[in-house]
């Protein structure tokens, strides 16, 4: 099992499209019911009438769609810059062809929130586009140019194995995931090279300007399960506040715990004990037996469930 995040949680009023996404791409359904406890854990109104769970059967990321009213308020307006802090900012997944892909996510009612640009990061050169569905879910998909990736294992489009916050302090930030087993292995201060502005809508800002802190944080300084954090120094954008009840769009990350009885009792006694949005309690979650858990925010509000998992 990786480490890391291995779910995610997607509140939609276009659950058939986002399943039909993933189905197209090779995803199961493993289960349309949510149990009361994932009710009563992610502050749902009432069960929903449809949910679903999809899984890659060669993956290691579950992606647990709810089914909301289109009256239920998004977690990100869809007009925000990319660079607004709060909440969770996207997910990302690699693809073998982008130019395949982006016709592939128009046809599933995902629009460029900007357009695929290759663009060279130390020694890789990437080509990277945002697109954004109309819960506010944005989807960055990439492809490797140069180096070619080692090993290849999917068809198309890859497991999610990334996911992106914006926030006020990547620093900040960063020691509030160290506190939960992650640690950054990945540390950019400056302007993102070449065309890789264009990625954050900062092509337009004067290169001395345009300074981001981009840090990649994993457990064990691995890509999959990875959170990256990203802060622009010069250019500061207001901060959304997601709101604490059902929104839609991204919802919540599960990561796992060797020991979460501990984990707990050590964000209680830390600076971030009132980060936690949900107690330690025993519960039935991402289609699992009951397992101890718990939920909290992370400085701009993102949501990351924790759970119990004897690796």
């Amino acid at each position: 099992m990786r480490t890391g995040f291995t779910d995610v949680v997607i509140t939609t009023a276009h659950i058939e499209s986002l399943r039909d996404f993933f189905s197209a791409l090779g995803w199961t359904c493993r289960g349309e019911l949510l149990s009361s406890d994932e009710v009563a854990f992610w502050s749902l109104d009432a069960p929903p009438s449809r949910a679903a769970r999809m899984r890659l059967p060669s993956g290691s990321c579950t992606v647990t769609l709810i089914d909301v009213s289109p009256e239920t308020p998004l977690a990100r307006p869809l007009t925000v810059p990319v660079t607004a802090p709060g909440g969770l900012f996207d997910i990302n997944m690699r693809t073998c062809d982008s130019d395949w892909s982006r016709q592939f996510l128009l046809d599933y009612g995902w629009r460029v929130l900007v357009e695929p640009v290759a663009w060279q990061f130390g020694d890789v050169l990437t080509k990277e586009g945002l697109f954004i569905q109309d819960d506010g879910v944005v989807l960055a998909v990439m492809e490797r140019l140069h180096p070619p990736l080692d090993h290849v294992g999917f068809d198309r489009m890859s497991d999610i194995f990334n996911a992106t916050q914006m926030v006020t302090s990547a620093e900040d930030t960063a020691r509030f995931l160290a506190a939960l087993g992650f640690r950054v292995f990945i540390d950019h201060l400056g302007p993102l090279p070449g065309e890789g502005a264009n990625v954050l809508q900062l092509e337009h800002v004067p290169e001395e300007e345009g300074a981001i802190r981009l840090l990649i944080l994993h457990p064990d300084a691995a890509m999959d399960g990875s959170i990256e954090l990203i802060e622009t120094l010069h250019t500061a954008q207001p901060r959304i506040d997601p709101p604490t009840a059902p929104a839609r769009g991204l919802t919540a990350l599960a990561i796992p715990h060797a020991n979460i009885e501990a984990l707990f009792a050590r964000l209680l006694a830390s600076e971030w004990f009132d980060q936690i949005e949900q107690p330690l309690a025993e519960r039935a979650l991402w289609g699992r037996e009951a397992v101890p858990s718990f939920s909290v925010r992370a400085p701009d509000g993102g949501r990351l469930d924790l759970y119990q998992c004897d690796k």
